[in-house]
């Protein structure tokens, strides 16, 4: 097994509405000056501004990291894995971005548009949104 990755994509929450979003729920915090409602705003400005979407595929399987609220790799093993395929999705295919959960799925998103659907055995399938999903399905194609 290689350390260094065969792929690996950084993707990063930087889309303009949603900073829109947070300079428009800041207004009534300076309105009121309120203190508390300044230090919410700058927490969460804080935690979106570093949340990061880490995909890296090496030898032995796929590794994907929703930092910070993932400490390490989530690692998805070749031999656990039926089915490699692009997906295509919107904000509301999963109920929107960041780690989504449905009855069969985990998605991993930063923003709409497309990425990887993998089918695993006897477990629940995996969607991670890229901003390169040919390069990334062509390196899993090459290792799987």
């Amino acid at each position: 097994m290689t350390e260094e990755p065969l792929f690996r994509e950084t993707q990063r929450m930087r889309q303009p509405w949603i900073w829109a979003l947070l300079v428009l729920a800041s207004v009534p915090t300076l309105v009121f000056s309120s203190v508390v409602g300044a230090l919410v705003i700058l927490t969460v400005a804080g935690l979106l501004y570093s949340i990061k979407l880490i995909t890296e595929v090496r030898d032995d399987g796929i590794y994907v990291r929703f930092a910070p609220i993932h400490r390490s790799f989530r690692r998805l093993p070749f031999d656990r894995i039926e089915r490699v395929e692009r997906a295509d999705f919107g904000l509301l295919t999963y109920g929107g971005i960041g780690i989504r959960w449905t009855a069969n799925t985990v998605a991993y998103m930063t923003t709409r548009g497309s990425g990887i659907k993998i089918d695993r055995k006897n477990a629940k399938s995996v969607v991670i949104g890229s901003q390169n999903p040919s390069a990334l399905l062509e390196t899993i194609d090459e290792l799987h």
